[in-house]
């Protein structure tokens, strides 16, 4: 979220789990407190709560020494499903790798029945349930609750995974097969869908 005067000074997160102030601010949600990324005068980033009730519309408020900010409504879905882009947009090259961890672009095509992994944000509740601002874990996986499927190109890819990244807090993958007679270019569509919500439409190079 975006504001002014909202925390003291620049800071970010060194430890997981994630704090819940960060340089004297704090972010509550529906009366949970966020678990914080990173705070400055402009700019909170925080993980919204893994508990908040779905098809709510909870309240945001900002909390710090001498301040509340007014309260601002936020609605609560079960998924919006959101593809990570290079130029922090959501537009243009997706945050697409191959199994090398390699970026998919026009200098690492990929092709046909190859494997790749989209990064992303917003997929939802998982199994098992994980406890906000924690890391995931590399066993068992925390896959996603609400199906998620993929289209490239126009064309459906076989989803093989969809879940959290091990190690990591409130990062999503999603891992698909690139399917056969897909469009060939240096900015193929892959679109992520969940309830049938789309996501952004972010891209890939395919040869």
């Amino acid at each position: 979220m975006f504001g002014a005067n909202l925390a003291s000074s620049a800071a970010g997160a060194s430890s997981l789990p994630l704090p819940k102030t960060l340089a004297g601010a704090s972010l509550q949600v529906g009366g949970y407190e966020a678990p914080l990324f990173y705070s400055s005068g402009g700019q909170i980033n925080a993980q919204l709560p893994f508990e908040l009730a779905l098809n709510t519309r909870p309240q945001l408020i900002v909390k710090g020494a001498d301040f509340v900010t007014v309260p601002e409504t936020i609605t609560v879905a079960a998924a919006r499903p959101g593809i990570f882009t290079t130029t922090q947009d959501g537009k243009g090259q997706g945050v697409i790798m191959d199994v090398a961890n390699r970026l998919v672009d026009a200098n690492n095509p990929a092709k046909a029945g190859d494997v790749v992994v989209v990064y992303c944000t917003g997929l939802g509740a998982t199994n098992p349930a994980m406890r906000s601002g924690e890391a995931a874990p590399p066993s068992p996986l925390a896959r996603v609750v609400t199906p998620a499927t993929v289209t490239i190109g126009g064309q459906p890819g076989a989803v093989q995974f969809a879940g959290l990244t091990p190690g990591f807090v409130g990062l999503y993958q999603v891992n698909v097969q690139i399917p056969s007679g897909v469009a060939l270019g240096s900015s193929v569509p892959l679109v992520i869908s969940q309830d049938g919500v789309p996501s952004n439409a972010a891209t890939l190079a395919i040869r």
